[in-house]
């Protein structure tokens, strides 16, 4: 019984060495969204710049066809492929379906 401190004081030690948290960085604003080369000024392939008149309006009060080209809808929590395409026009929405953000990619 003379060394029945040991187990104690060992897990006190694995305690104190293990991490805080949940393990996920903060990001700050959950709005926050990724700089592509494609969203520069002189790399404005799309459009989108042109198209910031969209941010807050209803994606059903907006006539995707006079839009013309390839775009792309996103709505929170639909998987998108990753691959960067600089003449497509991607427009991300709220969960009430408001535009956010025009981007290319």
């Amino acid at each position: 019984m003379k060394h029945a401190w040991i187990l104690p004081l060992a897990l006190l030690g694995l305690a104190a060495c293990s991490a805080t948290g949940n393990g996920i960085p903060d990001t700050g604003n959950a709005l926050d969204q990724p700089v592509f080369d494609g969203d520069a000024l002189d790399g404005d392939h799309c459009g989108a710049q042109a198209r910031a008149y969209l941010i807050g309006q209803a994606i059903g009060e907006v006539d995707l066809d006079s839009l013309a080209g390839n775009i792309r809808v996103i709505r929170p929590g639909d998987a998108v492929t990753m691959d960067h395409r600089p003449d497509r026009l991607n427009l991300d929405l709220d969960a009430d379906d408001v535009i956010l953000r025009p981007w290319c990619g």
